[in-house]
């Protein structure tokens, strides 16, 4: 709790204590005793305290001028079902059984998803079971696990990351769809 100011009237009202602005910070003057001169001190509160960041693919669209992104961050130890539509970014720690439209989907070392994505990046650290859809680059890294179907324009996956399942490039698909186009009119 913080110390009221010596200087103050201690009949002020309650309301004249507010929030504080974000980025705020409160001067505490320390304990004096005689012959010390005073000293202050900052003290930031504790809903100012900066959290460690979660390392997330970048997406590489242009956003409109004033518009904000939507990110979900799914943490360790979370449940989720159910259908996520338009995000950005979403990031998954804890265990999701849903159908995952997004941006980016980034799955950690403890997240595990099971359902059907349809996403432009993903980079897969944890588990993945079901229909995988990647427009663009999939990443599996060495903890990264993929069973299913997966289809993806782009695929890196480092030493120890392990898939399983239909495994097909979009741009085979679109090749095979093309030879069965001009086949079915000769």
């Amino acid at each position: 709790m913080f110390k009221r100011p010596k200087d103050t009237d201690s009949n002020s009202s309650d309301k004249d204590t507010l929030p504080l602005p974000t980025g705020a910070r409160i001067i505490e003057k320390t304990a004096q005793s005689e012959g010390e001169t005073s000293a202050n001190r900052v003290v930031t509160p504790s809903y100012e305290a900066r959290k460690p960041a979660v390392r997330t693919l970048q997406t590489h669209t242009q956003n409109n001028a004033g518009a904000t992104t939507a990110n979900l961050h799914v943490g360790r130890g979370l449940k989720l079902e159910g259908k996520i539509q338009s995000c950005d970014s979403l990031v998954i720690e804890g265990d999701v059984q849903a159908t995952i439209e997004s941006g980016t989907l980034t799955i950690t070392e403890t997240g595990e998803v099971r359902g059907e994505a349809t996403v432009e990046q993903a980079e897969i650290n944890g588990k993945f079971d079901g229909t995988l859809t990647v427009k663009k680059c999939l990443t599996i890294n060495a903890t990264g696990k993929i069973t299913g179907t997966v289809r993806y324009g782009e695929l890196k996956v480092e030493q120890g990351g392990k898939i399983s399942g239909e495994i097909q490039s979009t741009e085979g698909a679109a090749a095979t769809a093309r030879k069965g186009d001009t086949a079915a009119s000769a």
